[in-house]
């Protein structure tokens, strides 16, 4: 589930990267202007786009579709459990919104919020939202496809780090990639020191 909101939030920015400055910026950083609030209240309402409801719905089920637990309920059941989480996370998105427009107002100067949505009040910014909420799914796929691959790294450098026992390593392996929805590799355990 928490990919889930990670990805809704990165779908409301197609920059890439989330805006989150650190405590140390926020504290020395002067309050955003109304005019920056608003700037930015715009911008992230430009990045909505019809079709978000629809892409949750489907990296939630994604997501449900490799947790073991969730596979073994019935499919009513599967059913029920995607569509009141699709609807609950929707009903969300203001409140997300409401919690990232200060945050945002705080980076981006007044230039650079005026920039942003008078490019994506164009047609070719809009085109642009619209198709990032639309490759949403198949982003989080790709993303989830690399991570069965970095548990199993963190297995083992966790291990080594800790001395784990060749038991409590595949122990963690299991459980970083049933968390992912992947398979333990058996790779041999690190040699302990």
């Amino acid at each position: 589930m928490r990919w889930i909101i990670a990805t809704a939030i990165a779908v409301l920015v197609t920059s890439g990267v989330a805006a989150t400055p650190s405590q140390a910026q926020t504290a020395t950083a002067a309050a955003p202007s109304a005019r920056q609030l608003d700037l930015t209240r715009r911008y992230i309402n430009l990045m909505m786009s019809d079709q978000l409801e629809d892409a949750i719905r489907q990296v939630i089920g994604d997501d449900m579709a490799n947790d073991t637990a969730t596979q073994a309920l019935p499919s009513e059941d599967r059913r029920f459990i995607l569509d009141l989480t699709a609807e609950l996370v929707a009903d969300l998105v203001p409140q997300m919104v409401d919690q990232m427009v200060p945050v945002y107002a705080a980076v981006f100067t007044e230039e650079e919020l005026v920039a942003l949505v008078a490019f994506y009040d164009t047609e070719m910014g809009r085109s642009i939202a619209d198709k990032s909420v639309m490759i949403m799914p198949e982003s989080n796929r790709a993303i989830m496809s690399v991570m069965p691959q970095m548990m199993e790294k963190m297995a083992h450098r966790m291990c080594e780090y800790y001395s784990c026992t060749p038991a409590e390593l595949q122990e963690m392996r299991s459980g970083l990639m049933e968390a992912t929805g992947g398979s333990p590799s058996a790779t041999p355990a690190p040699r302990t020191k």
